[in-house]
């Protein structure tokens, strides 16, 4: 636990009377989980964050490999010796040739 960290008071109840002070420490139980699950949306915040950036990237690079694929159809068309191999163009002719 951090030194920050306060500690939820769970294990007094048998210890202590229900007193104004004990009801006033359990109040600040919910103060404490509560800076938690404040915590945990702003994390799932920041992994939607994350997933809309991938998303985006997946699909540009989409288009980069339509637009690219595009290019390698109107190439060899015309008799250019390419071709996508492994996700990357390649000349298609033999040594020799």
């Amino acid at each position: 636990m951090d030194n920050n960290e306060q500690a939820l008071v769970t294990d007094e109840l048998a210890a202590i009377p229900l007193d104004h002070n004990w009801y006033q420490k359990l109040a600040s139980n919910f103060d404490i989980i509560q800076q938690y699950l404040d915590k945990l949306d702003t994390d799932e915040l920041e992994l939607d964050d994350l997933k809309n950036k991938f998303d985006d990237i997946s699909g540009k690079m989409n288009v980069y490999d339509t637009n690219m694929q595009a290019i390698v159809n109107i190439l060899t068309k015309y008799d250019v010796p390419i071709a996508i191999v492994d996700g990357k163009v390649v000349d298609t002719t033999k040594e020799g040739e």
